[in-house]
């Protein structure tokens, strides 16, 4: 069989599974995307000599210039971002965690593009953007992006320090903040003639998270399982007591998430850590273990290994204990909360999810976003068990 006929197939099986289920015998249509703001509305702002005129995530108007060529690119998720709409190579600086040789994050975008490790950081020693820095780089840079609002410079005050215009963004996510996500990547791709790419990223969102949402909807609620996201790393490689309340792969495939009511009796939402004793009276129908926490020696696996408490859930006799990959190492990885999304379903929810291979899906994915299939690389950097059954006792 000639390489041609390979591919023709490969897409055509990659097309069947996003068309699965999409038929006319469902009761109702799936839950539709949200939309972020349409890019019509973004390149009709108001536009002067100099540049456009844009309004950012915090109300800020500001005068981005046209023909930018530079960029810097700072917090969790923006050189993601950059990433996905095939900007990296304007980006004049990384942030520290992306630059780390040491301790590499294993994180799709920086394995594509391994040439952001010898960019220079802009960050000084209190973890803050540095004017100066900024102010004498060659080349110089056109824009500063700066995702989320925890950075210790005002955006106003580095844009005075510097000259140069500041856009504040909002990362967003595949759920409940999936209009954010959208308008950055609007605002991003018209600033840096990118605003094609950044709606067939978008279109491509919707496209599998409706897939994931109409396998999801045909479950009845009486048949909703549970899960558990255990060694929930955000950023630091955790315990199996590390978890979170709000986990977009659950949420994506309808699968409840046992932190909730924890979370919620105790005041608490995001990330947490729960008790032992918590933890055996939730009683979920998988584990999900984030694998960035093979690389501790008290690693989740190990924790439920030597819990007598723990290893007479019916979970654990069953072996419903399953690797993930990272989804909040350094900001919210989106391509990471759908794959994620396909392994889980793949696991609860098996006969509607049978003819997905959630590695093969992971491939797609990175393919889209990053022009080559990553994930047996990222893989050897989990322990090899990500999107796997975990065996235990061995």
């Amino acid at each position: 069989m000639n390489h041609g006929i390979l591919v023709t197939l490969g897409v055509l099986t990659i097309f069947l599974i996003l068309t699965a289920g999409c038929t006319s015998e469902q009761k109702a249509p799936p839950p539709e995307s949200i939309p972020g703001p349409s890019i019509i509305d973004l390149e009709d702002l108001a536009a002067s000599s100099s540049g456009i005129v844009l309004t950012d995530s915090i109300g800020r108007e500001v005068t981005v210039p046209r023909n930018i060529t530079h960029i810097i690119c700072s917090g969790p998720g923006c050189m993601r971002y950059l990433a996905y709409l095939k900007a990296t190579s304007m980006a004049v600086a990384a942030d520290p965690v992306e630059r780390d040789a040491r301790s590499p994050l294993p994180l799709a975008y920086l394995l594509a593009h391994p040439e952001i490790r010898n960019l220079p950081s802009i960050i000084n020693e209190k973890g803050s953007e540095n004017p100066s820095v900024i102010s004498g780089m060659d080349p110089h840079p056109d824009l500063i992006f700066l995702m989320g609002e925890n950075h210790q410079i005002s955006p106003d005050d580095l844009q005075k320090r510097t000259g140069i215009p500041v856009l504040v963004l909002q990362e967003g996510d595949l759920s409940y903040r999936r209009s954010t996500m959208n308008y950055a990547l609007r605002v991003m791709g018209v600033v840096l003639s990118k605003s094609a790419r950044a709606e067939e990223v978008i279109q491509f969102f919707d496209k599998v998270t409706d897939n994931l949402q109409t396998r999801a909807w045909t479950v009845p609620d009486f048949q909703q399982k549970t899960g558990y996201i255990g060694g929930y790393s955000s950023p630091e490689p955790q315990g199996l007591y590390s978890t979170t309340s709000v986990y977009i792969p659950l949420t994506l495939v309808d699968v409840k998430n046992t932190a909730e009511r924890y979370a919620a009796e105790n005041n608490l939402i995001g990330s947490l850590t729960i008790t032992k004793e918590a933890l055996s009276r939730m009683a979920p129908d998988a584990f999900f273990i984030d694998m960035t926490t093979w690389s501790r020696k008290d690693n989740a696996v190990n924790d439920l290994e030597k819990s007598d408490v723990l290893q007479g859930m019916p979970a654990i006799r069953q072996g419903e204990v399953y690797g993930l990959l990272p989804t909040a190492l350094y900001g919210e990885e989106h391509e990471a909360d759908i794959i994620n999304a396909y392994l889980i379903g793949k696991a609860l929810y098996p006969d509607k999810f049978i003819d997905v291979d959630p590695k093969v899906m992971a491939d797609y994915m990175y393919a889209f976003f990053y022009n080559e299939p990553l994930f047996e690389e990222l893989n050897r950097k989990l322990g090899g068990m990500a999107l796997s059954r975990i065996p235990l006792f061995t």
